[in-house]
């Protein structure tokens, strides 16, 4: 059977900060984000650039710090990073299919680390307060993408940095549990997207692939 929808597991966090967000502009943004709206970010890129910088990416050492895409970082915290990912696998696809009320789902992703039984994603941030991702999707879709497709993954762990210091946030996978918390979540997107479809200009959401005509 094919997916009548396609979500990815930071799709998923999105919608979880539209739901509980009071700014303003948060439906907008969220539409945006369905969208894949380009937008510009000094956060997020400078958290782009750390992510690469682990995965040892070309960089310019500069006396005790490095240089890369215009942004420094102590050398300290680039070192211990490359330290503990030591032997992971970076960038690594998962994706399985979700039975709900409201359709079969195709839950996708990539994790930017996965050692061993545990999958890992690195996050930068300018406070970190304990817990911060303990609303967050990625660290019950990914264990179930994995699981579902074999390989054992049963902890989760948020790496974090302030760029100062590095936190480590820890979660568990239950199967029940998370599996039920998934589909909760999946179907409340589900009546989202379809109240407001009209709004919905990129349709790989609904698994619908637009093909270019060239006349």
């Amino acid at each position: 059977m094919i997916p009548k929808y396609r979500f990815y597991a930071t799709l998923l966090d999105a919608f979880q900060w539209y739901l509980t967000s009071e700014q303003d502009e948060a439906f907008q943004d969220f539409i945006n984000k369905i969208n894949r709206v380009p937008f510009s970010s000094e956060a997020a890129e400078k958290g782009t650039a750390f992510n690469e910088i682990v995965d040892d990416k070309n960089i310019l050492q500069v006396q005790d710090k490095v240089r890369y895409k215009g942004f420094d970082f102590k050398v300290p915290r680039r070192n211990e990073g490359k330290a503990y990912f030591k032997g992971a696998a970076s960038q690594v696809y998962t994706s399985t299919t979700l039975e709900t009320n409201k359709g079969l789902i195709e839950l996708y992703g990539y994790a930017d680390k996965v050692l061993q039984d545990t999958c890992i994603d690195i996050k930068t941030t300018g406070k970190y307060e304990f817990p911060k991702y303990i609303n967050g999707w990625q660290h019950k879709v990914y264990p179930f993408c994995f699981n579902q497709n074999g390989i054992f993954i049963d902890r989760f762990e948020y790496t974090v940095t302030d760029f100062n210091n590095i936190y480590k946030e820890t979660y568990f996978y239950n199967t029940e549990r998370d599996i039920a918390a998934i589909k909760g979540i999946c179907e409340s997107l589900i009546d989202f997207i379809e109240l407001h479809r009209g709004l919905i200009t990129d349709k790989k959401i609904f698994n619908i692939i637009e093909e270019k005509v060239t006349l």
